[in-house]
């Protein structure tokens, strides 16, 4: 072995190295430098400047499941070793990863099916654009009627919600076919119909949840970078109003879009998301983020006033938005926050992360769990988050096929002596859900747990 690739570099090295002309990354200890690669990646540059610079162990391992190949060009561009982790490191390995990979690359070799094409996706896309379009000229400018205009404001927040887990959610994993540039330009139109930003989305959702599904301190969704509203991890001060946090959390969860339309501002400014480091913008991401917050005021606002009053577009569109964010959050929410689930935590203390006595892959079956597998309603109606599990898995495969999985998932799991986390209805989920927060902040026997003890 030569003696570069023997060098150490720490993960604050590792870190300066997040350019096209200069692009790092880590995988499994090991550190290499990419930047001849950027330009050649078959999914694309994008993808790899997000993730340069930092540790993407898991996120590169569950990208490519279907090909031994990516490793071994990986190789190539091998330099050194990692001395130093910027979050925790999942230590243990296990077979159950591989044994679930090989047997899922066998079903599609033996279906003769593309994991990542199909005509669903094709029309289920294009459903998304007609819904969300037709909702949003339905509730603003067909009927003048106060009372109409606010049923049909909370069915556009509905359908924001449904383009927002059939568009944003799949284009943010590549989900959606094999083109780069479609992931790109779907991205893009979230921004301009949603007014959201899905370069802020990329990194909160990719590269922080994804990577560490219920790891406070570094997935954000369970972060600690903000008040804490919710008492749902060991690791939190329990407060006297957490005792009533089963009855306001679920009724604030409608405030999530207004926060983060203002919130994705930190990805541009502060260059962070939580604790993720955000990566520079391209001229692109800043574009589309530019024009999306510009088209989101001028459709929302500027242009309906020529149509209908101010008293009725201020209560029909904070209505639109408590929809939305009702109805995406708490389909999130079930999937993590639940009885059963495991989380974890990681120091907050520089070079100093906890590690996790856990296989990754192991872990994401712990940190999720499904329902209603079988439901073509609850599949569409929930872009496919009633299989969370197979998702977080797998997160690049097309939803179309993610029912198909989960027989080899459930087998898996069974000869690894492994919960496979599943409700039959989406209503036991949300009690799971509701249960969960009433125990966390009413239990007489809660003890914090410190953050160095996982």
């Amino acid at each position: 072995m030569s003696t570069q690739k023997t060098k150490q570099y720490s993960w604050s090295e590792l870190a300066k190295h997040n350019t096209a002309e200069d692009c790092w990354v880590a995988v499994d200890g090991k550190v290499y430098d990419v930047t001849k690669w950027v330009n050649q990646h078959p999914g694309g540059s994008d993808i790899i400047l997000y993730s340069s610079g930092r540790d993407v162990t898991n996120l590169f391992e569950s990208y490519h499941p279907m090909s031994d190949k990516p490793a071994a060009i990986l190789e190539k561009y091998h330099i050194g070793t990692v001395s130093s982790l910027e979050f925790p490191k999942y230590v243990v390995k296990s077979k159950f990863y591989d044994t679930l990979k090989a047997r899922v690359r066998k079903h599609f070799i033996d279906t003769a099916q593309d994991p990542q094409q199909s005509v669903g996706v094709v029309n289920r896309i294009i459903l998304a654009y007609v819904i969300v379009i037709s909702g949003y000229v339905l509730s603003h400018y067909v009927f003048q009627n106060f009372y109409l205009n606010f049923l049909l404001a909370i069915v556009f927040g509905v359908c924001e919600a449904l383009f927002a887990m059939h568009l944003l959610h799949d284009a943010s994993h590549c989900a959606v076919g094999h083109n780069p540039k479609v992931w790109k330009w779907l991205g893009a139109s979230f921004d301009f119909v949603i007014g959201g930003s899905f370069f802020a989305w990329i990194h909160q959702h990719v590269l922080g949840h994804h990577l560490y599904t219920n790891v406070r301190g570094a997935d954000p969704d369970v972060g600690d970078g903000e008040i804490d509203f919710r008492v749902i991890t060991p690791y939190q001060q329990r407060l006297w109003y957490h005792k009533y946090q089963h009855i306001y959390a679920p009724l604030l969860y409608g405030l999530y879009p207004f926060k983060t339309r203002i919130q994705d501002s930190e990805s541009f400014i502060k260059k962070i998301n939580g604790r993720i480091r955000v990566s520079a913008p391209s001229t692109f991401d800043l574009v589309a983020y530019i024009v999306g917050k510009i088209s989101f005021i001028f459709f929302r606002f500027i242009l309906p006033l020529q149509y209908i009053p101010y008293a009725n577009l201020i209560p029909c569109f904070i209505i639109a938005e408590l929809t939305f964010g009702w109805y995406l959050t708490i389909n999130f929410q079930v999937s993590h926050v639940a009885e059963d689930l495991k989380f974890f935590a990681t120091e907050s203390r520089p070079n100093e992360p906890t590690n996790v006595d856990e296989d990754w892959a192991i872990s994401q079956v712990k940190t999720t769990q499904d329902y209603a597998n079988g439901s073509l309603l609850a599949n569409y109606f929930s872009g496919a988050l009633n299989h969370q599990v197979v998702h977080h898995l797998f997160p690049s495969i097309q939803q179309e096929f993610l029912p198909q999985i989960v027989p080899i998932l459930k087998q898996v799991c069974s000869e690894y002596n492994l919960k496979y986390n599943h409700y039959d209805t989406f209503t036991e989920a949300i009690g799971s859900h509701i249960k969960y927060l009433y125990k966390m902040g009413n239990d007489p026997d809660y003890v914090q747990i410190p953050v160095g003890n996982v």
